[in-house]
């Protein structure tokens, strides 16, 4: 019986030997790259910035009395009163006003910057605006004002 060994098994260890030397190299010349050029990795890129929710609206109403009448001006920041996208699609920034009416639960909705309301009684009257994205849904952003009908 003879104790020689089989010539794969030298193969075998050639061949790993060969593997593990590669994997070692790498898969080519290293790309030098200084700290300047490096991107940390939480930066933003110009994607995630333009995606970014724009600066939250406000919203202020100013109201001018003649007679029975009351012209409501409404002056908001960050945000656009788009009458051309009314109930329509959801638009960052952009939408229209309800208008309240001393407390009544029916809305007018409001898609100008200025907007009068005829023929009221005398005595005290109050107003509650809110800021509503183009599909109706709230922005959280209110303003109330008192008048009085002499």
């Amino acid at each position: 019986m003879s104790l020689h060994k089989p010539k794969h098994n030298y193969t075998l260890a050639f061949t790993a030997a060969l593997l593990s030397a590669a994997l070692l190299t790498g898969c080519g010349p290293k790309e030098k790259i200084t700290p300047t050029q490096q991107q940390p990795q939480d930066a933003p890129t110009a994607a995630a910035l333009s995606d970014k929710a724009p600066a939250t609206p406000t919203l202020n109403m100013k109201v001018d009395v003649s007679g029975t009448s009351a012209t409501i001006t409404f002056q908001t920041a960050n945000f656009k009163l788009a009458p051309e996208h009314y109930s329509s699609m959801h638009i960052p920034g952009e939408g229209h006003i309800h208008l309240f009416v001393d407390g009544s639960v029916t809305r007018i909705g409001v898609k100008e910057n200025t907007y009068v309301l005829n023929n009221l009684t005398k005595g005290k009257h109050s107003l509650e605006a809110t800021l509503h994205t183009n599909n109706h849904q709230p922005y959280n952003v209110k303003d109330n004002v008192e008048f009085q009908i002499n």
